[in-house]
């Protein structure tokens, strides 16, 4: 979830993925074909976060998760300690700019992975300037121009970013939610 706030969809993802898992484990138990062991857990899940306190809390939300299915499943805790870092899988950055060097702002690396998924944050283009700030809402549009061009709203900069994922074969599906504003004007463009 490369907007991954305080990690709902990331929690939600993960609930589906252990209730798919534990399928495949009941179905190989009653067809007779072996024993198939858990192995989908918060590891597998990757997000990034530009708030440092939703940084954090996704993380946590995504352990809490974790642990209340596998109790709930009769699956037993794994092992100490409950809670382990995500550092490397967990980035508490800026999703769609880079502004490290303020003269020469980047679309910031995403890391490869399987699936995107998310609900990037809505902000229509007219509030942008006053919310966010011009020299930021100037950079974020030189970065996107050649693709995106016109002033579309703020979510489609993770469109466009899950899309050049996606051409780069970084990932191999996307699902990112938005509002119906993204059918009209410059955002017709995405």
């Amino acid at each position: 979830d490369p907007a991954c706030g305080s990690g709902n969809f990331l929690y939600v993802t993960l609930q589906k993925l252990k209730d798919l898992e534990k399928e495949v484990i009941v179905f190989a138990h009653e067809k007779g074909l072996g024993q198939v062991l858990p192995m989908v857990g918060p590891w597998q899940l990757y997000g990034i976060e530009i708030s440092p306190y939703a940084y954090d809390l996704a993380q946590m939300v995504v352990w809490i998760g974790y642990l209340q299915w596998i109790k709930a499943n009769g699956f037993g805790i794994r092992s100490e300690p409950i809670l382990k870092p995500m550092e490397q899988n967990f980035q508490n950055k800026d999703a769609i700019l880079d502004m490290s060097d303020p003269d020469n702002p980047t679309e910031p690396e995403w890391p490869k992975v399987d699936y995107i998924v998310g609900n990037p944050p809505f902000l229509g283009s007219r509030l942008m300037w006053q919310l966010l700030g011009v020299d930021y809402v100037n950079a974020l549009e030189s970065v996107y121009a050649d693709r995106l061009g016109g002033k579309p709203d703020l979510c489609c900069y993770w469109f466009e970013r899950a899309r050049k994922h996606l051409l780069e074969i970084q990932c191999t599906r996307v699902g990112l939610l938005a509002t119906q504003g993204i059918r009209g004007g410059s955002n017709r463009n995405v």
